[in-house]
């Protein structure tokens, strides 16, 4: 599906991320930049291979900005990992470009981009590797169960082994041995059979599903598009926006506050006590500085990297609220609305008529 000559089946897209910083080599005394917008199983994958996180901002598209990518790299800078929140893939080729200029590995996170594209190249294919997630509420889902793709033989056969018991396998799935670079420990992280018939099948509705909620959401877009104080983010490569988020920017965070609350009260809401639409204040564990773990800089088990001798040079790396300035403000005025891939036209016309009704009763607030 993606045009890459590897793919391997794990059991979860948290279990691909530790499979891919293991294959990458990534451990103790390095540092590892992403964004300050994730999922906590991104930032946890770089704490349990013992290296450093280190925070850059985002661009208006919330994906990881370049510019402070390149403010943030040093001598212990091993890899960055660009995260494709929402199914939007930004500024990836300027990222790839440094990455190869400073001779990092680039890691694609895109649990919620599968499906995705930019230019007609897919989600996964534009670094050393990609990783995926088929959890319960990503554009597929097998219940759980990931996926990791790379056109590096060496990245891949290091990642079999990790998923696996340690050593990668033969064409005849017989355990490898003499492979010195690729022996390493296992976690047991392989997808069973049962989920990997699941996700195969979803896989053949893949694009159908993706096309549906474009459709939804560039509908809702072109239907707001007059209005003066409701903004959609940019999108760098609109046709290749898997669909499944519509992020919403208002000038000031009472105004992003009031149009959440006024879109529930008109009846916007996944379902009785849902989360969407959401105010992104509360995106719980998506934030950076939602995770007591991250800025208490706290270890897996008993170990904690920033504790190590070996990553005290990276000890005056923080997490705390204000790490990542432009994220924050945007977070604090920006509305998510989750599109479901079921929406029909009416849906999809109460959703536009309740968010024309929410900003009819904003001159008051902005």
């Amino acid at each position: 599906y993606s045009k890459c000559k590897y793919a391997l089946a794990l059991s979860s897209g948290t279990a691909a991320l530790q499979a891919a910083m293991s294959a990458m080599d990534i451990g103790v005394g390095d540092e590892v930049i992403l964004p300050g917008y994730f999922w906590v199983a991104t930032v946890g994958a770089v704490v349990r291979a013992g290296a450093i996180p280190v925070l850059a901002d985002v661009d208006d598209s919330f994906s990881l900005s370049p510019e402070s990518v390149r403010s943030k790299i040093t001598s212990r800078t091993k890899a960055i990992v660009v995260v494709h929140m929402g199914g939007v893939i930004g500024q990836v080729s300027e990222l790839v470009a440094i990455a190869q200029e400073h001779h990092l590995y680039l890691l694609e996170d895109c649990a919620q981009a599968v499906g995705a594209a930019q230019c007609g190249r897919k989600a996964g294919t534009f670094g050393d590797m990609g990783i995926f997630s088929f959890q319960l509420n990503k554009n597929i889902t097998s219940g759980e169960g990931g996926m990791l793709i790379t056109n590096d033989l060496m990245l891949y056969q290091r990642a079999v082994a990790v998923h696996d018991l340690g050593y990668p396998r033969d064409t005849a799935g017989r355990l490898v041995f003499d492979n010195p670079d690729a022996q390493l420990w296992g976690i047991g992280a392989r997808m069973s059979e049962l989920t990997a018939a699941v996700a195969h099948a979803q896989l053949a509705r893949l694009d159908t599903i993706c096309a549906k909620m474009h459709a939804a959401k560039y509908k809702i877009i072109g239907e707001i598009q007059d209005l003066k104080f409701i903004k959609p983010i940019p999108v760098p490569d609109p046709d290749g926006d898997a669909g499944s988020f519509l992020l919403l920017t208002l000038p000031t965070r009472a105004a992003s506050l009031y149009f959440a609350d006024a879109l529930r009260n008109e009846g916007v809401v996944a379902d009785a006590g849902g989360l969407y639409p959401i105010h992104m204040d509360n995106w719980g564990l998506h934030i950076y500085y939602n995770i007591p773990s991250l800025v208490n800089k706290r270890g897996f088990a008993s170990v904690s990297p920033w504790d190590l001798s070996e990553n005290s040079a990276s000890s005056d790396v923080v997490y705390d609220r204000g790490t990542c300035p432009h994220l924050d403000q945007l977070v604090s005025r920006t509305v998510l609305i989750c599109v479901a891939s079921v929406l029909s036209e009416k849906d999809i016309n109460d959703i536009v008529s309740a968010i024309r009704k929410a900003a009819g009763g904003m001159d008051g607030i902005i």
